[in-house]
């Protein structure tokens, strides 16, 4: 009976939404070249609450270890801007996986309530050539503690995301995401689209 009502509040828990940024991640955890830029805009469904919503953000390369980034999300749901750093600590090499870290805060609205939302995002990737150009999967687990203003309402949310990053040769650096985030915890599930493209500095 005991591990019955566990079962039953893992499975609540899973279901409600709370103040998780969504969205999804769309980014592998490999680095572009420094000095690089990115452009991402990546379109989403979110389920519990349904609806659509589309993130932008622009990033910066500053070096081999380190990246960081600007965006800005909006959508049935709500809508969020925040900065974002990334930790470059393992690199793609023979049967290794990239590892890296994300850390972002977040001003993050949802459901007619206003957040600070700090998410934390370890993520791992392997590239996989193809005579046509690159496929990378990728898989990540965002862990987002968030600060409900105004009213004191705090969580903390727990979705994983794994996707594939395209890379054609003859898409001339545009990469082209498909990802699905399952909710773990306080968090929905959503289907994520998305479009980058690299670009160095004039």
């Amino acid at each position: 009976m005991r591990h019955l009502l566990w079962v039953a509040a893992f499975a609540l828990s899973a279901t409600l939404f709370s103040a998780d940024i969504p969205g999804g991640l769309a980014r592998i955890s490999e680095g572009l070249p420094n000095n690089t830029y990115e452009v991402a805009l990546s379109p989403a469904y979110t389920l519990k609450p349904g609806g659509a919503y589309l993130t932008s953000e622009l990033r910066y390369q500053a070096n081999e270890d380190f990246g960081a980034g600007f965006g800005f999300g909006a959508g049935e749901v709500g809508f969020n801007f925040g900065v974002n750093g990334t930790w470059y600590i393992a690199p793609d090499v023979d049967s290794q996986p990239a590892f890296s870290v994300l850390g972002g805060i977040y001003l993050n609205r949802v459901v007619q309530s206003n957040y600070l939302a700090i998410r934390v995002a370890p993520t791992l990737s392997k590239m996989i050539p193809q005579d046509w150009g690159k496929v990378t999967p990728y898989a990540s687990a965002q862990m987002t503690p968030s600060f409900r203003l105004v009213e004191a309402d705090n969580n903390f949310s727990i979705r994983t995301n794994v996707g594939t990053l395209f890379e054609l040769k003859a898409m001339q650096g545009l990469r082209i995401f498909t990802e699905l985030g399952l909710a773990v915890m306080n968090s929905n599930s959503e289907i994520v689209f998305g479009i980058s493209y690299p670009f160095k500095a004039l």
